[in-house]
Formats: C-alpha cells, structure tokens, sequence
C-alpha cells in the first residue's frame, strides 16, 4: 500500500482538517472478532514529520509509565519505518500507549534491535488524549499526536534528506497483549504466519509530497 505525506508549512499548531488519513484494518492471527477502528493521518513541514492516530477503542488499557517499557502489552499503536529503504536495512520502531509512553527501538530484525537510551522522548512532542468521545458515531476513542525531528533521524541516517518525492518504507500497528481481547493490526497487510510485525519486507509505502 501507499500514502502520500502532505507537506505543512507550520509546525505549531497542526491542523489535520484537510489531511486524508490510512486505516489499519488488516487484524491477522487471532480470530476473536475484536477489531478496533484505527486512523493515521500524517503530514511533514522543514524541520518533522506529524503522526495523528484516532483509535475507536473503550477504556484503553494503560500499565507502563515509563520509557521503554514493554507497552504492546497495552493498548498501543506502533510506527515502524526504514528512511532509506535502498541503502540501509535499519527501521527505527515507536512504540507508545494511551498515556503517550514510549518505546524505541532500532535495527533489522525482530531479533537484531537496540533500545535509544539516550533519547528523550520530550524530543517527540507526544499529546495523548486517553479518553475522547466522538459526537457523530457517538463512539468512545483515543487519540495520540506526535512528531519526529528530521534532524534527529539524520543523527542515525546521515544520508536522509527529507526532500519532495522521498520514498520511506513503513507499516503501521494496532495491538494489545495484555487487553481485555488480544489484538494485532496492521496497515500493510503482514505475511507471517505467526505474530511479527518486525517484518521490513511487508512494509507498505510512504513518499514526502
């Protein structure tokens, strides 16, 4: 699958009115029926890209507070993404809750990644808002807002230049181990037969309009 990122000329505030958003409704692997709604709209400006989730999810569960702590078990959604698809193997995954918690991590594989210590996921700019209700399908939600700073991916990817026409791949997650009903989604439709997200060759695409 595709998207087109759309560039912004601002970075404060973010207005996602006018920007068309991916859905992630491939739920694989678990046959309980329990699909939850999940939007991404993203969009960039100069300086960072912007992700915007809307997940149609009541009372999300929310466990771990502190950065790096294993928040799939959670209500999460997840970004994983390679900036130099050609060239460079690496992906780097985000990983957060309801509560806005973090867990980042880089490499090639489920097996070959690296915690970012030394990040401070201030850097990011996360707003989670826990508990929202939508007027219109009068459904229960959260929403999860972040960014990440072009000139921090080049500190990993020195090469990465986010120019129009850039081609990223990348996937995006729903998931939930430790909910009340298990879950895994995904944006670009995963080939494994067992649970792995971690899977670069099932990354769909994105390109900097």
């Amino acid at each position: 699958m595709k998207y087109l990122i759309q560039p912004t000329y601002t970075d404060s505030p973010v207005s996602w009115n006018a920007i068309s958003d991916l859905s992630i409704d491939h739920y694989l692997w678990l046959d309980n029926g329990y699909k939850p709604t999940v939007k991404v709209k993203l969009m960039y400006t100069s300086e960072r890209i912007h992700l915007h989730y809307s997940v149609y999810e009541a009372n999300p569960t929310i466990t771990y507070r502190t950065i790096n702590e294993p928040v799939c078990k959670d209500s999460c959604v997840e970004f994983f993404f390679q900036p130099l698809p050609e060239s460079d193997p690496r992906y780097l995954n985000f990983e957060l809750n309801a509560a806005g918690n973090l867990l980042l991590k880089l490499g090639t594989n489920r097996f070959d990644r690296t915690y970012l210590l030394d990040v401070d996921s201030a850097l990011f700019l996360i707003h989670a808002s826990p508990e929202c209700y939508d007027r219109i399908t009068k459904m229960p939600y959260w929403q999860l807002e972040f960014s990440i700073p072009f000139r921090w991916i080049q500190t990993i990817f020195p090469d990465f230049s986010p120019e129009a026409g850039r081609k990223i791949c990348a996937n995006f997650y729903k998931c939930g181990d430790h909910t009340p009903i298990p879950h895994y989604g995904c944006w670009n439709r995963v080939t494994s037969s067992v649970p792995d997200f971690h899977r670069s060759c099932d990354f769909g695409e994105l390109e900097l309009g």
